[in-house]
């Protein structure tokens, strides 16, 4: 009896997966345009236009319409000179090796679709310049905890401790980008692949972009002047100091050897 049923059990149960089969390969429900602002606006802006000469546009560029073109570009990034509507570029996309096959397809789509719908960046209030340079240099802290833009960047002349800098020169990203508004709207999710990892965790917060913008918008067009740079004249003065003492130690050696002897007589 025991047997019968455990038998019956087995077949109604392969019965009912038969009849009911699992969901294989279930699609996972993915917001390209979320996908868009997070990982392409920063730099191709929500609205789709780019910045000319800076990051090309997606609007009316018949390469978006190519599928694997634009996954390879994703999986691979994609590096100047290229010539889009006929404005050359020359700049570096990085690669999203981040992405899902569901995010990746997702984005396609919402490109190809060519309706783009920006975030909603407005409502900040106006930006300050003064406070805004403070962040820059450092001298207030970001609320979340970021680095300061000088840890990496230069504007209008200034560098931390007069060193070399990591990344770009930003006195005329203000102008490259189009505005303090479009600054402010891609420090949302900085474009530079070797930043973004820094800000995931510690996003700037809405009124420090505006602060920023308006600091980088103030200096836009200054010339930058070239100060000296003080890690390498400190470098320097450090080797000549460290040369004299090799000159002066046998010397300075030898008179302590010949009053020690001295000393024992």
């Amino acid at each position: 009896m025991r047997r019968s049923l455990c038998l019956a059990l087995i077949v109604g149960g392969t019965a009912a997966v038969m009849l009911f089969p699992p969901a294989v390969g279930a699609q996972e429900e993915v917001d390209g345009r979320e996908v868009f602002l997070t990982n392409c606006s920063a730099c191709h802006q929500g609205t789709g236009v780019g910045v000319s000469g800076s990051f090309p546009p997606l609007v009316g560029n018949d390469r978006v319409q190519d599928t694997e073109y634009v996954k390879t570009v994703l999986a691979e990034g994609k590096s100047g000179p290229l010539d889009v509507l006929g404005v050359s570029y020359d700049g570096e996309m990085p690669s999203f090796p981040d992405l899902s096959v569901a995010e990746i397809d997702a984005v396609i789509d919402y490109i190809q679709a060519g309706v783009f719908i920006p975030a909603e960046t407005g409502g900040l209030e106006p930006g300050d310049a003064a406070r805004g340079k403070d962040l820059f240099t450092g001298s207030d802290r970001l609320e979340n905890g970021a680095p300061a833009c000088a840890s990496c960047h230069t504007a209008a002349g200034f560098q931390a401790l007069n060193g070399p800098a990591l990344g770009p020169d930003l006195t005329d990203v203000a102008n490259r980008y189009g505005g303090e508004e479009a600054v402010a709207a891609a420090l949302v999710s900085p474009p530079s692949a070797t930043m973004q990892p820094l800000f995931t965790d510690s996003p700037i917060a809405d009124q420090e972009r505006a602060d920023l913008a308006a600091y980088l918008a103030s200096v836009s067009n200054v010339r930058p002047s070239g100060g000296p740079d003080v890690l390498l004249l400190g470098g320097a003065l450090g080797a000549i100091a460290l040369f004299a003492l090799m000159l002066l130690a046998p010397r300075s050696r030898r008179k302590g050897f010949a009053r020690q002897l001295r000393s024992q007589r």
